[in-house]
């Protein structure tokens, strides 16, 4: 097993160095090219759904922001709760460290691939951000959609709710699918087990598990 990132991992499954390719993106056309090229049949298969959903204090009057304010809000545009409809307050900004998963869906969905502001508390987990803001009335967060509880309240984005059904269709602004490439041509009998056990109930349980939304 190695970590890479999606195109490295597409890279892989079409220059046959690998079984199976994690990616959070689909194949671009030049891929798609090139493992024609090369006689691949690639399969692309869905195990899951990713959503980031913002974070608030429940205290917090702020119930809706939008996806450009988020952005102002961590390239430090924005500072005060006020400019979002909330308290004349400075707004407390956590993140997730960079080497975070969670945190390069922010830096692309969000972020456009823009910096976060240096002043941001960054937190090692989702845990960690959930402590972080339920903790502290003036903070901003953002966690995976499974670890969302009672102690902090999800703010809508664009005035779209991160519900599973939202997260699915994609309709949520902070969400995308998570896939396995494999090449079927040439598909072993244990890698074909193991999508299987992914896409089962077992599998997908541990999908839920891990933060993410089952396709199932």
């Amino acid at each position: 097993i190695e970590g890479s990132g999606s195109g490295n991992g597409i890279k892989a499954i079409i220059d046959g160095t690998c079984d199976i390719a994690n990616s959070s993106r689909s194949m671009t056309e030049k891929e798609i090219k090139s493992a024609e090229e090369k006689g691949k049949t690639i399969k692309e298969i869905t195990v899951a759904y990713d959503m980031i959903v913002p974070v608030v204090h429940p205290s917090n009057p702020v119930k809706n922001v939008t996806l450009a304010q988020l952005k102002a809000v961590y390239d430090g545009s924005i500072k005060n709760w006020k400019q979002l409809g909330g308290k004349d307050e400075n707004i407390v900004v956590i993140s997730r460290d960079t080497s975070s998963g969670t945190y390069e869906v922010w830096h692309e969905k969000v972020m456009n691939k823009t910096d976060v502001r240096k002043d941001a508390l960054l937190q090692a987990s989702n845990g960690a951000i959930v402590s972080a803001v339920a903790g502290n009335p003036k903070a901003l967060g953002y966690v995976g959609f499974g670890y969302i509880d009672s102690s902090v309240h999800a703010v809508t984005v664009d005035k779209i709710e991160g519900t599973i059904e939202n997260g699915k269709s994609g309709k949520f602004p902070i969400s995308r699918k998570l896939f396995k490439y494999v090449d079927e041509k040439h598909l072993s009998l244990e890698a074909q087990k193991y999508i299987d056990y992914i896409l089962s109930a077992d599998g997908q349980k541990l999908v839920k598990e891990a933060g993410f939304i089952p396709v199932n």
